[in-house]
């Protein structure tokens, strides 16, 4: 859910995985952002363990903090994935102090309609899965060299600098991603290569380079082909649905298009 108006969604973390990330926080000594709804002043505490029992976090800070006692919000940040909640904080012991974590967590992300546009600005390319068998049939292969017009046009790239890094995976055809979220992607195909992508087809896997970093997407399904009228000959955009994305790989790919947004905090607020 989200705010009206806001590009921003909370969502709800169930039980298993608000106990997860409250157990990983502590595992790498992480940050605890705790403040007062409303309040300008935020203070940082080290979290340092975690009682699933009990959901008590207990976390410490090198001087006295102001909030004990105090019913507040808190947030921390696990790869790159921004998380958020209520709780009250318990005034300091022997062991530090002790934040009730009772309430809901909530993740915070882009609306799931929200797409980061990664042409031209960001190397992002995807290596979609193709059979020998489908190579061999069709008619994009040139003959003097046995290179797809893709293989051909992304060697070419490779000769002139662009993009050095992401080489061609044998099995696979790559292909530059024009915008992406959290839920899926789009890219460009020619004409030839359409028929390597047709509507509904389920691709298992494909092969996601962000900047650099690579991440493998178990499955996505081809959910729409669409002319791209404004540029000249035959080209398609292709949109696909990633499924079977596991709870890490969509924290890691969720921390590659949000590392660079805005804090959360004056949202979550305006949503509670």
């Amino acid at each position: 859910m989200a705010n009206k108006g806001s590009s921003t969604s909370f969502t709800k973390q169930n039980d298993k995985e608000k106990q997860s990330r409250l157990l990983n926080i502590t595992k790498s000594d992480g940050t605890v952002v705790v403040w007062q709804k409303g309040s300008k002043s935020k203070e940082n505490f080290t979290a340092f363990s975690f009682d699933k029992d009990k959901l008590l976090l207990t976390l410490r800070l090198s001087h006295r903090s102001n909030l004990g006692g105090k019913d507040v919000l808190y947030s921390f940040t696990l790869s790159g994935v921004n998380y958020f909640g209520q709780g009250k904080l318990r005034n300091i012991d022997k062991d530090g102090y002790k934040l009730e974590c009772a309430g809901d967590l909530f993740k915070s992300e882009r609306r799931e309609t929200y797409r980061l546009l990664t042409y031209p600005h960001h190397n992002v390319y995807v290596h979609v899965p193709v059979s020998p068998e489908e190579i061999q049939n069709s008619n994009i292969v040139n003959i003097n060299t046995g290179l797809s017009q893709t293989g051909l046009f992304n060697n070419f790239l490779d000769i002139v600098g662009e993009e050095t890094q992401t080489k061609m995976i044998a099995g696979f055809m790559r292909f530059r991603v024009l915008d992406i979220s959290v839920t899926g992607l789009a890219f460009q195909v020619t004409d030839l290569e359409k028929k390597f992508v047709e509507d509904g087809k389920i691709l298992e896997p494909i092969i996601l380079i962000f900047n650099g970093h690579q991440m493998e997407i178990p499955k996505a399904e081809v959910k729409y082909i669409i002319p791209l009228l404004n540029h000249s000959g035959k080209s398609f955009k292709v949109g696909l649905k990633f499924a079977d994305m596991t709870i890490n790989l969509d924290e890691e790919l969720g921390g590659k298009i949000n590392e660079a947004l805005r804090d959360f905090d004056s949202e979550f607020e305006d949503f509670i």
